[in-house]
């Protein structure tokens, strides 16, 4: 899995956010192929914190944004849920369309 990262809003990287997201992406393995790029945008404003997530796995793209007022961790988790659902449905879908 390919990973970038891009920091707005920021004065330096955080590596502990990099870290964090690493391990947080680990629940997707399982839907998506090794050969998925993911891209992944922290923006900090004055009073809101938003991360945006876009994954590219075999010619489909799922994207999950979220905004928090106080930290990271919270819309990174939120955003990995939605990933995790939306590469859920698009696996099922295509079990379903070969059994058929």
């Amino acid at each position: 899995m390919n990973i970038n990262f891009a920091f707005r809003g920021f004065e330096e990287n955080s590596d502990g956010l990099k870290d964090y997201v690493t391990k947080k992406l680990a629940k997707i393995d399982k839907f998506v192929s090794a050969n998925t790029v993911v891209e992944v945008v922290f923006q900090k404003d004055k009073n809101m914190k938003m991360t945006e997530i876009k994954l590219n796995s075999n010619g489909e793209e799922f994207l999950a944004s979220d905004s928090d007022d106080k930290e990271f961790q919270t819309s990174i988790d939120l955003c990995i849920d939605k990933l995790v659902k939306q590469a859920a449905r698009s696996k099922d879908k295509k079990v379903d369309s070969r059994r058929s």
